[in-house]
């Protein structure tokens, strides 16, 4: 397995493309299409978020019903289709719709998603005006890769695409492409049907019906669920994945080859949301091993990673290393207080933060400096967890809190 340039359109069969409908103030592209050229079996993932966007309700419902049959995936950026009743969902259909008419693809074969301010309505009409440019600007490669990538942000500072190649057990060589978006409203909690983050995978292997949800779930549940940017879960949160079997050869979701490209492909995208962070400055990795069960490892890292106290703490690089110790009491996996061990985990050395529970010698005078000197040169901030209690572990990705994402919040809506 490696990892290559490129995005959505690297596996055989896949198109994409993004333009601007006018929907966004700034006049950047805002409408986002990927296409594959026969029918490919879905996954998605949706917020458990209780107040769920029009898109989520559709996309969920639709899933139900043609997951063997589906296309591509349509995405609208600036506006999250949120808070408008059954006629977010009549108009989400009504767009989805027209644009299969529009590019002679089969009913009820696009899944939508949606991203942006909640509140206001979906601007079919504007969507729909675009259609001919969008139908146009459909093909492979970097180029429309980057188009659809740019097409689906809102407040992020730069596209997040992944592409990753393999070869199963069989001998067949099989593509995995992605992207995502993410930078504000991030705190994901997906699960199956049932500023926001969105994640689109294709692949051309071959997979059984039945089977890619699990895969999908298991990969998501490591990754993207142990993001962090700012503790709110949205109401469009959104993760598709489709295959096509273009590839052909043996089925893959039991293949460890292509259950790794998934994990690889996910943790990147992760990781970039994480990075891209509203206003954010560091990337924070929080992993935690020797935890009593796989679940207490996920709770604790989860709770380091989303403190907003943390978060301001690394920001100004202050070795406040109280703020890592109570969001690790709280996190609700089983913790000795006498116990567990803190440190700042670089390539090059390894920094105590917090000894058997105490805070590390000399963190108050010459250590604290050293320590304060470090968090300022770092731009991603390692910290290992050790909690003595088992053999399970786990890592969360986040960022730091800074005076931007308070700028940038304070006047979203307008």
């Amino acid at each position: 397995m490696e990892v290559v340039p490129g995005g959505v359109t690297y596996p055989r069969g896949f198109t994409a493309a993004g333009v601007a409908c006018g929907i966004k103030r700034s006049g950047r592209s805002d409408v986002a299409l990927i296409l594959s050229d026969r029918d490919a079996l879905a996954a998605g993932l949706f917020t458990t978020n209780v107040v769920k966007a029009a898109p989520v309700l559709l996309g969920a419902e639709l899933l139900r019903h043609h997951p063997g049959n589906v296309r591509g995936i349509l995405t609208v950026s600036g506006v999250a289709n949120a808070l408008t009743g059954p006629q977010g969902v009549a108009d989400n259909r009504l767009l989805l719709s027209r644009t299969e008419e529009a590019l002679h693809l089969p009913a009820e074969s696009l899944l939508p998603a949606c991203t942006g301010v909640i509140g206001p309505p979906l601007p079919v009409g504007k969507v729909l005006a675009g259609l001919p440019a969008l139908s146009r600007q459909m093909r492979r490669g970097r180029e429309p890769d980057r188009h659809a990538a740019h097409a689906i942000l809102t407040t992020d500072t730069h596209a997040k695409m992944v592409a990753v190649r393999g070869r199963l057990a069989d001998g067949t060589l099989v593509r995995l492409g992605g992207v995502a978006k993410g930078s504000g409203m991030i705190a994901p909690r997906l699960a199956a049907p049932h500023a926001t983050t969105l994640a689109f995978l294709t692949t051309d292997a071959r997979v059984r019906p039945g089977t890619l949800g699990r895969l999908l779930s298991h990969a998501v549940d490591r990754t993207f669920n142990m993001v962090s940017v700012d503790g709110d879960t949205s109401t469009n949160d959104t993760v598709y994945l489709l295959a096509n079997g273009a590839a052909g050869g043996g089925y893959a979701e039991n293949d460890p080859t292509f259950r790794s490209m998934v994990a690889t492909a996910l943790e990147r995208l992760a990781r970039a949301v994480a990075r891209d962070g509203e206003g954010a400055t560091k990337l924070i990795t929080v992993t935690v091993q020797g935890a009593r069960t796989a679940s207490d490892a996920r709770s604790a890292a989860r709770a380091v990673v989303g403190s907003t106290l943390v978060k301001a703490a690394i920001f100004g690089a202050d070795p406040n290393v109280g703020r890592i110790a109570c969001a690790l009491g709280y996190s609700g996996a089983r913790v000795d207080p006498e116990r567990m061990d803190v440190s700042l985990v670089t390539s090059r050395q390894e920094v105590p933060l917090i000894v058997a529970g105490r805070p590390a010698a000399g963190l108050e005078n010459g250590h604290g400096r050293r320590v304060r000197e470090l968090l300022l040169r770092l731009d991603e901030v390692p910290l290992q967890i050790r909690l003595h209690a088992g053999r399970a572990s786990a890592t969360a990705w986040g960022c730091d809190l800074s005076y931007s994402y308070v700028q940038i919040n304070a006047a979203y809506h307008t």
